[in-house]
């Protein structure tokens, strides 16, 4: 059983200058976004429950940030360029005071050995129907003990565009949700032309795809 969720105030999470190529970055998270969205976007929210318990969490949490939903609805992810999570190390000094660089900063990987989504990884999305690729870029990403996630944004003007927000959240009922946020642009026919509405429409229905496929026989229903 699915339904909208509910506003929620912003979560802390790494965030970079993106290579986007939007207004409003980062405007997913606002947890007024359905009343007041970007000027002249299309805004959306739908959340559904994917089960309960912490190994539940584990598993979706895993799935989404190594591109589950996206594969498993039938999206093809290539030309991956990792980022790298825009985060800080600081400074380390050797023996002499001098500063010395810091390696890598840390990367995750999911239970079959790929790396977690990070901050700045940018790919190019194929889908089955033949249309044209999209290339999309990670600006922030959720990093919590019980919420996880990223919002990516398009790197490219090829028709819809916009930035959308995904996270897996255990609640303290002990239920896991997965909720996709954010809103869209319709350049070229215009937010109310039957073939923007349209264009918009499968994008938010595909949404909808990529949080079922994070949980077998889960399929969402929402507006």
């Amino acid at each position: 059983m699915s339904k909208e969720p509910t506003p929620e105030p912003q979560r802390r999470s790494t965030h970079v200058a993106p290579g986007v190529v939007y207004a409003a970055v980062g405007a997913s998270a606002a947890p007024d976004l359905m009343r007041f969205p970007p000027e002249g976007s299309l805004p959306y929210e739908y959340e559904t429950q994917l089960g309960s318990g912490a190994e539940r969490f584990l598993i979706a949490s895993n799935s989404l940030m190594t591109w589950g939903a996206q594969r498993e609805s039938g999206i093809r992810v290539r030309d991956i360029t990792h980022g790298d999570g825009g985060q800080y190390a600081g400074v380390t000094f050797d023996e002499n005071g001098t500063p010395q660089a810091n390696g890598d900063a840390e990367i995750h990987y999911g239970p079959d050995g790929q790396p977690f989504i990070t901050v700045g990884t940018e790919a190019t999305l194929h889908w089955p129907d033949g249309r044209t690729p999209r290339r999309a870029r990670v600006i922030a990403t959720v990093n919590e003990p019980r919420r996880i996630g990223f919002t990516w944004g398009s790197a490219d003007t090829e028709g819809v565009f916009g930035e959308q927000m995904f996270a897996i959240e255990h609640r303290d009922d002990d239920t896991v949700w997965a909720s996709v946020r954010g809103f869209l642009w319709l350049p070229d026919d215009g937010l109310f032309s039957i073939k923007g509405k349209a264009a918009g429409k499968q994008l938010i229905k595909e949404a909808h795809a990529q949080l079922a496929a994070l949980a077998t026989g889960v399929v969402p229903t929402g507006d």
